[in-house]
């Protein structure tokens, strides 16, 4: 593998990620994956300097057959007619706006130039801040505010290098990626990692029995915390599963499906962490990618709808990524500590482990 500094980031960003925006007010859910979200979480990223320690590239836009890697012409069609018609619905929580292929296709260009970028040598690590997110669309659904799957193209864009022979998506969105896990769930040469906040009351999708199918059984992995989970849930969960599965699998390229709605004060998620945890994936994802000599990583932002909030979780990744000490932000505040919940996570984990390892020895 070709050698780079330790704390060279890419970030991708595009003025254009703001013209994409689904026509409803507060408090409609569609309403907070908005171009403010955006723009407040760069203006901090700037102020905090964060940004001036990487190296600052322009999405490019990726074309139509780079999306037909992944998805149907059903739906490619489906989101140039209706963006060409200014409105409609593709599909739940996915409405279309007169921008929304251009902003989609450059998307998933920052996706597919960050993989160019980390594979080239030319970074350690990029982050791809653009918008709309992408886990939830899958092969042939745009839904979840999600239309095109950013970062499964950017995926399979990489394992048409021949360096790269096993990939690791980590993602760790408040909400299950449902699109990411249909898309890989029966290749051997994809390992999908979720942790994601679960309903155990009204079962669904994200649950740890779902492992994959066929050749590719035992790389689907699902982490599925229990509503509220807090810091330490998710460090127990990095510690005991995510860094044994990655050793494990032993991926070339690592991707991050980097979703920030499990913030205390997200409006959409659940769930009870702060920059902190931001800090521990971002920490954790580079030495696990030093210590396997991968290539690198490339993270895709997703989700992570409170704009005051957006910004210190990305800076906390990033500095974790740079091999920085854990930040003291103004978002780190004391919050109450549920036991029982810590508690049932743990049994959530073993139950993971019980269903997962016996897979490991076998890659």
């Amino acid at each position: 593998m070709i050698d780079v500094p330790e704390d060279t980031i890419a970030f991708i960003s595009h003025p254009k990620a703001i013209m994409h925006q689904m026509p409803f007010p507060k408090p409609h859910l569609e309403s907070f994956e908005n171009p403010l979200r955006y723009q407040i979480a760069e203006r901090y990223l700037e102020k905090r300097g964060a940004l001036d320690r990487t190296i600052r590239i322009k999405a490019p836009k990726a074309t139509v057959d780079d999306v037909l890697l992944v998805h149907s012409p059903y739906l490619v069609d489906t989101v140039r007619i209706l963006s060409d018609i200014g409105s409609g619905q593709l599909g739940e929580s996915a409405y279309a706006s007169p921008d929304l292929l251009r902003t989609a296709l450059l998307a998933t260009g920052g996706a597919m130039k960050g993989v160019d970028m980390v594979l080239s040598g030319e970074v350690k690590h990029a982050f791809v801040f653009m918008r709309p997110p992408g886990h939830h669309a899958t092969t042939s659904n745009s839904m979840g505010l999600c239309y095109f799957n950013n970062i499964a193209i950017a995926t399979k864009h990489a394992l048409k290098n021949d360096r790269i022979k096993r990939v690791s998506i980590i993602d760790f969105d408040d909400h299950h990626g449902n699109g990411t896990s249909e898309i890989f769930y029966a290749n051997a040469d994809v390992q999908y990692i979720s942790f994601h906040e679960y309903d155990y009351e009204n079962f669904g999708l994200g649950h740890y029995a779902e492992i994959g199918q066929g050749e590719g059984k035992g790389t689907n992995v699902n982490i599925p915390l229990i509503e509220a989970s807090p810091d330490i849930s998710y460090d127990t969960a990095i510690k005991r599963i995510l860094e044994p599965a990655l050793k494990a699998f032993k991926p070339q390229l690592v991707m991050v499906s980097a979703g920030y709605d499990a913030h205390y004060a997200d409006p959409v998620g659940n769930m009870s962490v702060d920059s902190r945890t931001y800090w521990k994936f971002g920490d954790s994802i580079n030495k696990i990618v030093h210590s396997l000599n991968a290539v690198g990583s490339v993270w895709v932002l997703e989700g992570g709808y409170n704009p005051f909030a957006l910004g210190p979780s990305i800076f906390a990744s990033l500095e974790g990524l740079a091999r920085k000490p854990k930040p003291e932000l103004e978002d780190q505040v004391e919050r109450e500590l549920n036991e029982l919940i810590v508690e049932s996570n743990i049994e959530v984990i073993d139950k993971v482990l019980e269903t997962v390892t016996p897979f490991w020895s076998k890659k």
